[in-house]
């Protein structure tokens, strides 16, 4: 008998994929060697263990927990990790990499220790500044753009963000054409 579980978790690592070689797309222009680049002289396998710390506290910042699970209980660290290790080439990888290597740098350097170590509130703060930098066009970092992209899309994916943050009914209801969006507070997952 064939594992459903499998075949869901094989079909969100393909969507991931997709939503992955649009950020490599996106990258191909740039120099090489460059903290955005896709092709530097570095390759890696997976993430090392303080990229996957960043990785960690830069997600659970942008999507923490509320009242619904927040990326870390969705298991966003895990899933770009893979996402690394498993399914890219060796230009994903590397460009992941270096992006990991470049943002760790950028933002221990802007608290003046370790990003990872500071209080929530300190990494919001911090965060909240360097994310309108880089989308205010102060700060070209392609990359953050990307893997933030990328981190959405792996919790949205995920169960909790399916189910909890999102509204889901595995079976719709009744057809209603015209409803006031008042009555309808979340977006839908299906």
């Amino acid at each position: 008998m064939h594992n459903i579980g499998t075949s869901r978790r094989d079909a969100i690592k393909g969507l991931l994929a997709i939503s992955a070689s649009g950020a490599l797309a996106a990258c191909s222009g740039a120099k090489e060697g460059s903290a955005g680049s896709a092709k530097t002289t570095k390759t890696a396998s997976e993430l090392s263990a303080a990229n996957m710390v960043t990785l960690t506290a830069v997600v659970d910042t942008i999507i923490p927990a509320t009242e619904t699970g927040g990326a870390i209980a969705a298991g966003v660290p895990a899933t770009l990790a893979s996402l690394v290790k498993d399914w890219g080439d060796d230009n994903f990888k590397a460009y992941w990499t270096a992006g990991m290597d470049a943002l760790g740098k950028t933002l221990n350097a802007k608290a003046g220790q370790s990003f990872a170590n500071m209080s929530a509130k300190q990494k919001e703060s911090l965060l909240s500044k360097y994310d309108a930098d880089v989308y205010g066009g102060k700060i070209k970092d392609d990359f953050y753009k990307d893997m933030k992209q990328t981190a959405a899309t792996a919790y949205y994916m995920s169960e909790i963000g399916a189910s909890e943050e999102l509204a889901y009914e595995p079976v719709p209801g009744e057809w209603i054409g015209c409803v006031p969006l008042a009555d309808f507070p979340k977006t839908w997952a299906t």
